[in-house]
């Protein structure tokens, strides 16, 4: 039976359905015998789920699916379609289109294809298809998109496409066989925004990084620096992270032609904690003295949470020495013993490496003796150099401290150090068989404070000495052994004042040294520091001031300007005479120490610009200006612009910094290009 009239609202109630379906239509055609209806003209069929729009449609009831031709329009919760024609599965959110134009939301992707097959809410397959996170405009070009024969996509996991070319403008600018990228902003394998970049040292620069998702808790990076003149840099980064273990490890090199090195780099930190025991690893090597200064600047490495949690920055500037050490610790109630294992990389040319060390000790964490708070150490160590010093060396250490008072507040520490040695080749140190140490340290201040409507006031007087007493003179070879018999007192004081739109900030100490020798004066130069900030200015600086010698040791400062919240202004310097006296009046020495102690202290005399600006919404650049007016002349300068639209950013950098190349100062010039595209993000050329 067949039945044909005009028709303005029809509404199927489907029983097995919880919802209406709703066609709107000029005529409607009913055939029962072949359970269709065909709607032509205007038609509009919705439920709560999604809405279609089409010239013509045919709803077969059977098995709940639409065909719609002329000027389609389907929209539900997860994509938006435009389409000459096409079929919809109502129930199954299933479906093919011609002609089509598809806005997939959660991932914000566009995809034109001839033919796009929707085989479930989140998996597509299109032939001779373009995508974008670029929404397309009328007779306009896309910003970037890609064409493939053929494209999978499965939303927030993967997109593939075959033969595929990357178009800026509709200009093509590469072409792969296979293209395969994450399909969303999850977890997912895939390569990192690609770097592009030239120097004049190193050559063009092309430097892709592949991201792999091993597992929920593991993962990794592998990269590639491609330069032209220089060579081919390998860097692999392995990431993972359980209950009981977590750790990261990083390895880099690269066969440089110019310098005709080889560079290997090895940075790893491991934590695991086992039944019984928990162990430490931490590896810092490099092969070449010059790698950091040389590489450390362009090898692509990420900041992970695990190296910022032990302060392993791989993108740094490096120390002089590199350490690396092992330890095992067997944890108890308030103690543990431990089993540690160091090792030194001297990064100097022609320096001295500290002697490798075992070491295995016994801690006694602070626990409560009345008042007091004790704790207790005690280790054995052996330490070995070829053609160096070696030997085993025996280490007492109880420590006790007090804090009493309120107005006026006193912390004491009391340390002693027992040690006995059996060494050998200490030359030009003592060959010593024993040594005591003892040391103690005060602190005294009080803090008045008073706050009215308008304003508060803080001063923070201080008094804190140090008195350390030592025999005998052995090889330096723990960091507090550096320190030899002391007897300082420092004063001061700490003086702060905040108005609704000023705040003022000061400080001075002066220390007095009872047991100065050589060239160090008994008054120590006096320290003077100050701060302020109003308006939408600050300034700070800081000075050591010889009273004794009436000349000024160091002076740094620095002023920042912030006009509106688009803009950043700095400026600031650094001075340091020649041979300076160290203000220091407590060192913070490290084994290494006893390698470099007396090398001369060079004057400084820097200054360092700085400037950060968004332009508009789209524009914003920053850039770092760095000159040494000791003779070096300009410094480390970079400058990164920025741009920006909806669906991709480009970001360029432009940097000078000196290096040394066969044993002549030159400066390299380089710039790099990075560019995000949204939404695709990880990217994969085979």
């Amino acid at each position: 039976m067949k039945l044909k009239v005009p028709l303005f609202l029809f509404i199927i109630f489907l029983p097995i359905y919880a919802f209406a379906l709703e066609i709107t239509s000029d005529t409607l055609e009913s055939f029962e015998e072949e359970q269709k209806y065909v709607a032509i003209g205007n038609v509009k069929i919705q439920n709560e789920k999604f809405i279609l729009k089409a010239q013509k449609a045919i709803y077969y009831e059977k098995t709940n699916e639409v065909e719609a031709f002329g000027d389609m329009y389907y929209e539900d919760d997860e994509i938006t379609a435009w389409a000459e024609e096409g079929k919809i599965n109502i129930e199954q959110k299933t479906g093919f289109l011609k002609k089509s134009l598809i806005h997939i939301k959660k991932q914000d992707i566009w995809i034109t294809a001839d033919e796009i097959e929707r085989l479930s809410e989140i998996k597509y397959k299109a032939k001779k298809a373009t995508f974008s996170t670029c929404e397309p405009e009328p007779d306009k070009a896309q910003p970037w998109c890609f064409t493939g024969e053929s494209v999978d996509l499965i939303v927030d996991d993967t997109l593939i496409s075959k033969a595929t070319t990357f178009k800026v403008k509709n200009i093509p600018l590469a072409f792969s066989p296979i293209f395969w990228g994450p399909g969303g902003n999850t977890k997912k394998s895939g390569f990192l925004p690609l770097k592009i970049g030239n120097s004049n040292i190193r050559g063009f620069q092309f430097s892709p990084a592949y991201y792999l998702v091993i597992d929920s808790n593991k993962d990794a990076t592998l990269y590639l620096d491609y330069f032209s003149k220089a060579g081919l840099g390998k860097g692999i980064e392995y990431r993972y992270m359980d209950f009981n273990t977590k750790g990261m490890w990083y390895a880099y090199q690269i066969n440089d032609r110019i310098l005709d090195k080889n560079y290997q780099e090895l940075r790893a930190i491991h934590l695991q904690k086992l039944k019984n025991f928990d162990l430490l690893i931490d590896l810092n090597y490099v092969n070449k003295n010059d790698f950091y200064r040389q590489y450390g600047d362009v090898r692509s490495v990420n900041v992970t949470y695990l190296f910022k949690e032990f302060g392993k920055d791989l993108q740094a500037r490096y120390d002089r020495f590199l350490q690396s050490s092992m330890e095992v610790s067997v944890p108890l109630v308030q103690s543990r013993f431990y089993l540690l294992g160091q090792g030194w990389k001297d990064l100097k040319n022609d320096g001295m490496s500290p002697p490798l060390k075992a070491e295995l000790g016994y801690i006694v964490y602070p626990y409560k003796i009345g008042p007091f708070n004790a704790n207790f150490n005690i280790n054995l160590a052996e330490f070995y150099k070829e053609d160096g010093l070696n030997g085993q060396r025996v280490e007492i250490n109880p420590e006790i401290t007090h804090n009493f008072g309120d107005v006026v507040k006193l912390t004491q520490n009391l340390n002693a150090k027992v040690i006995f040695y059996n060494l050998e080749k200490t030359t030009p140190y003592k060959d010593v068989s024993h040594r005591e140490m003892i040391q103690y340290n005060a602190k005294a201040f009080m803090l008045l404070y008073k706050k009215e409507s308008d304003f508060s006031h803080l001063i923070e007087p201080f008094v804190e000495g140090v008195f350390i007493g030592v025999n005998g003179k052995p090889p330096i070879l723990k960091d507090a052994e550096i320190l030899d018999d002391t007897g300082l007192i420092r004063a001061g004081v700490y003086n702060k004042l905040q108005f609704k739109s000023l705040t003022i900030e000061g400080r001075i100490a002066q220390v007095y040294d009872f047991r100065a020798k050589n060239e160090w004066d008994k008054m120590y130069p006096i320290l003077i520091e100050g701060r302020a900030s109003f308006w939408k200015i600050s300034f700070g600086f800081d000075t050591y001031q010889n009273i004794s010698k009436k000349r000024m040791e160091r002076f740094n400062s620095w002023i920042g300007f912030s006009p509106d919240e688009t803009t950043s202004i700095s400026f600031s310097q650094r001075y340091t005479r020649d041979e300076a006296l160290s203000p220091a009046y407590l060192w913070a020495p490290t084994l290494r120490n006893q390698y470099d102690f007396y090398e001369n202290e060079e004057g400084i005399k820097t200054y360092a610009f700085s400037l950060a600006k968004k332009i508009s919404e789209k524009w914003s650049f920053n850039t770092n200006i760095n000159y040494d007016a000791k003779g070096a002349g300009l410094r480390d300068s970079t400058l990164n612009i920025r741009y920006a639209e909806k669906c991709w950013a480009a970001n360029i950098s432009l940097s000078r910094k000196p290096v040394e190349r066969h044993g002549k100062e030159t400066s390299d010039f380089s710039f790099l290009v990075i560019f995000e595209l949204k939404g695709i993000g990880a990217i994969k050329l085979l």
